[in-house]
């Protein structure tokens, strides 16, 4: 008998002063600055810079090695944190930012903590974006990084595929690229407040509007029509939410009840239940788009994290990965081959 929505997810009650301080914070003093921005090539341009400075400010641990990296002729960066990483494991991560802004170095603060929380070395891809680029670049790097790993002798049950907000989106449609080549797939995937309808025709994108703490429902359309370049948005590699996820591996989902694109998370959930793909669906009360990236000050940030390593040891166990340390894990930066 096929689930309902609700078996399969999860609600994560908000618990904490500080998650209600920065979604407050955050709807008074930024919401209302993005949502007057003129969007143009040129702000563009200059939001990469600038989400790149103040990203950075947010600590990395001391024990975190974190390398340059050009893997299958795509630029990015290899992050292990701690000394329990597991050598053959790998997360390919995908930063969000909307197709149009933010890179590895903006999301260190996710990327760092993922590597410990999954015991595995992590690859930040730095793929092409708008509005130099645009749809499908970003796939083509993420499936070359994929087909990289592979030809270095990643077993693919021992890689995850992850990315948060537009790296979700991208998460989805380069497994339906590799799906559609034939290629092995990875244990699992992980996405973090996906974006996954580029039309913007969820629910919560009107009736979360009042509450979402970060994103103009303006900023969302103007950048689905820049990265888009003439294509049709509902198109499901564009769109993955109108795709056939049939054969995918398992997914896990987290996304805050506050967000506009609650509904494109559901929606997912609902699309992989559908399609025969076993998914996980966490829902927490209170929480901003791509929470996880406060894991050193918001508790259930820290907590969100810890369930998302939980999720990937269980699958990568599952697909015959590897499950235990059989040597310290090591960088190959792949630049210049």
């Amino acid at each position: 008998m096929q689930q309902s929505l609700d078996d399969i997810t999860e609600f994560r009650p908000a618990t904490s002063w500080q998650g209600r301080l920065v979604a407050s914070a955050m709807r008074t003093f930024v919401k209302p600055v993005v949502a007057r921005v003129p969007f143009t090539p040129r702000v563009m341009k200059f939001s990469q810079l600038g989400f790149d400075t103040v990203t950075l400010a947010l600590p990395v641990h001391p024990d975190v090695h974190i390398a340059p990296a050009d893997v299958g002729g795509v630029p990015g960066e290899w992050l292990i944190a701690g000394r329990e990483v597991l050598s053959g494991r790998v997360v390919l991560y995908l930063h969000g930012g909307g197709y149009f802004f933010g890179s590895p170095r903006s999301h260190r603060s996710v990327t760092w903590r993922l590597s410990r929380a999954c015991r595995a070395r992590v690859l930040a891809l730095d793929y092409r974006q708008p509005p130099d680029w645009h749809y499908p670049a970003p796939m083509m790097d993420a499936v070359s990084a994929y087909r990289a790993l592979l030809a270095q002798g990643c077993r693919p049950e021992n890689i995850i595929i992850a990315g948060d907000s537009a790296g979700g989106n991208l998460t989805l449609v380069t497994l339906l690229s590799l799906r559609e080549q034939g290629l092995p797939l990875p244990a699992a995937a992980v996405l973090i407040s996906p974006w996954a309808d580029l039309t913007c025709s969820g629910e919560t994108l009107v009736s979360n509007a009042d509450v979402e703490p970060m994103i103009p429902l303006n900023a969302l359309r103007f950048i689905s029509s820049s990265y888009a370049r003439g294509q049709d948005p509902a198109a499901p590699m564009l769109s993955p939410i109108f795709a056939d996820l049939s054969g995918l591996p398992p997914l896990m989902i987290q996304v805050g009840r506050i967000e506009i694109l609650l509904s494109d998370a559901r929606r997912i959930a609902q699309r992989a239940q559908a399609c025969g793909v076993t998914c996980r669906l966490q829902e927490w009360d209170g929480m901003m788009h791509v929470f996880q990236a406060l894991g050193g000050w918001l508790p259930e940030a820290s907590l969100a994290l810890r369930e998302i390593g939980a999720f990937v040891d269980e699958q990568i166990r599952a697909a015959g990965g590897e499950a235990r340390i059989r040597q310290r894990a090591t960088i190959v930066t792949g630049l210049g081959h």
